[in-house]
């Protein structure tokens, strides 16, 4: 990046960090929170099992838990490294902590929302208020809860390492 501390990011470099922004959020949980579940809404929630039994239930029962345990693990990491990196600059302390804090919510969620997903694969079409049920509580749980902690620790983790690039390493 260039530019020194005092002066900031250069105008490519804010560029670049708010396009990282802007595509991890829509191309994630903007796009469930808002195209997704509505369109879901609208097909109903046989077709939201159909489809959720196939991708959720399906790949998505290897790929997803992957994905969340590694990231966790390296924002969780992150954090203990800072915390024992003495010349670690010090503008990244409260983008890096709540980065876990927001893996720790996106964990609670989880916890609330998988074994209702995974249900989803018990539960017959014909009953409908059981899926209704499960679709509502899925969207609440795993969609907008724990969307909302996993764009929060994508934003905060990005401020980290805008932080972290920003600002020289200190005097150990």
């Amino acid at each position: 990046m260039t530019g020194t501390p005092a002066q900031g990011l250069s105008i490519t470099a804010t560029l670049v960090v708010a396009a990282t922004v802007v595509g991890g959020l829509f191309g994630s949980l903007v796009d469930r929170a808002l195209v997704a579940t509505p369109a879901w809404r609208h097909l109903g929630v046989v077709a939201w099992a159909d489809y959720s039994r196939q991708a959720d239930l399906g790949n998505g029962n290897i790929v997803y838990p992957i994905g969340a345990i590694l990231l966790w693990g390296l924002v969780f990491g992150a954090a203990i490294a800072y915390r024992l990196d003495r010349t670690a600059p010090r503008q990244a302390v409260w983008p890096i902590y709540l980065a876990a804090v927001s893996a720790l919510g996106a964990i609670v969620s989880t916890i609330i929302a998988a074994p209702v997903m995974q249900h989803v694969g018990t539960v017959p079409d014909t009953d409908t208020a059981a899926l209704h049920t499960a679709f509502e509580t899925f969207t609440l749980w795993g969609v907008y809860i724990r969307g909302g902690f996993f764009g929060l620790g994508f934003v905060f983790i990005v401020w980290a390492l805008v932080s972290i690039l920003r600002h020289p390493r200190r005097a150990g």
